[in-house]
């Protein structure tokens, strides 16, 4: 848990210095479109690489 707080907090940070919310929400959508089309190329994760993913975001 205390992985997930400190990337929480990374993220909050990152959030209030880098990012306003127009260029945040731009980069989950630019993440959740690359999602869908590996799902559509049929593209196989083990459940750690997915993880790894989704902390990236």
């Amino acid at each position: 848990m205390a992985h997930a707080a400190q990337t929480i907090r990374n993220n909050k940070e990152a959030l209030d210095s880098e990012y306003s919310e127009k260029a945040a929400i731009g980069a989950l959508h630019d993440e959740l479109f690359k999602g869908i089309k590996s799902l559509k190329n049929d593209d196989v994760y083990t459940i750690n690489e997915a993880w790894e993913e989704i902390d990236k975001i």
